[in-house]
């Protein structure tokens, strides 16, 4: 994470924790009267009208300058070279997975998430090559933000957070350690840590393309509800009455068009 968007992350945070006070008063205030406070309209959502606000910016950045850009990538870049781009991604995103399940005591897939990268990074050329799939050693992804939930920090209120999308109170602070021991960190030369960001971006954005006919209804609380559950999925927290499935083929190979 660079430091514009450590910067806007902690702004967010600030903003939120500012206008907190008035929306649990007002709704503790309404149980006492035995009345519903409309203000909390999601139960994991108190902040919902600032991050509708904030989904608002982040769209219209996404409309007219993010999406725009992918599109053209998806063009005018053949498959065979998106690829192995896609790969050098995973690859990093393996190393920081691997070092997150030692703290969480995950010792298998820590196992997995390193050996991928050791392998990767080698015998793949740094990582453009997968060829510890091909060996069947499996990802097992994970981040700080899960780390922090097998410890036992609890979820906090969701968040949509500028340029970045969802999080929530407890994910949005854990980006900070993920960018840490990341491969942007270690780049000293500004303008290639820049381009790394961007084609990185440019690589994630491409990649959901071909999914944005699944969201239906109200694209805000399709996202909010996805990005929810998914997390606590991975953190193993996921509740019975939790039967929300769409991404149940993003693990799939979602970049097989033909150039």
């Amino acid at each position: 994470m660079s430091r514009t968007a450590a910067f806007l992350v902690g702004m967010t945070l600030c903003g939120l924790m500012l206008t907190a006070r008035a929306d649990f008063d007002a709704a503790l205030h309404a149980a006492e009267r035995g009345e519903a406070y409309e203000g909390l309209t999601h139960p994991n959502d108190p902040w919902e009208a600032m991050n509708r606000r904030i989904f608002s910016f982040n769209e219209t950045v996404d409309k007219y300058a993010a999406k725009p850009a992918a599109q053209g990538y998806r063009r005018v870049v053949p498959a065979f070279i998106r690829r192995p781009v896609g790969n050098f991604f995973e690859n990093v995103r393996d190393f920081r997975s691997g070092v997150n399940n030692i703290l969480q005591w995950r010792w298998g897939d820590a196992g997995n998430n390193l050996g991928r990268f050791g392998i990767n990074s080698t015998l793949g050329v740094a990582g453009f090559f997968d060829v510890a799939s091909s060996i069947e050693l499996s990802k097992r992804d994970s981040d700080f933000g899960i780390t922090l939930a097998r410890w036992g920090v609890p979820e906090g209120p969701y968040l949509m957070l500028p340029g970045l999308g969802p999080s929530t109170l407890r994910d949005a602070p854990a980006m900070y350690p993920d960018y840490y021991i990341g491969l942007q960190r270690q780049i000293d030369h500004r303008p290639t840590a820049w381009v790394y960001s961007g084609v990185f971006a440019l690589d994630v954005r491409a990649r959901i393309l071909d999914f944005e006919d699944a969201i239906s209804g109200d694209r805000y609380a399709f996202l909010r509800d996805y990005y929810l559950q998914s997390r606590r999925t991975a953190a193993g927290q996921r509740s019975a009455d939790d039967d929300f499935d769409f991404g149940a083929e993003l693990d799939d190979d979602w970049d097989d068009d033909d150039w």
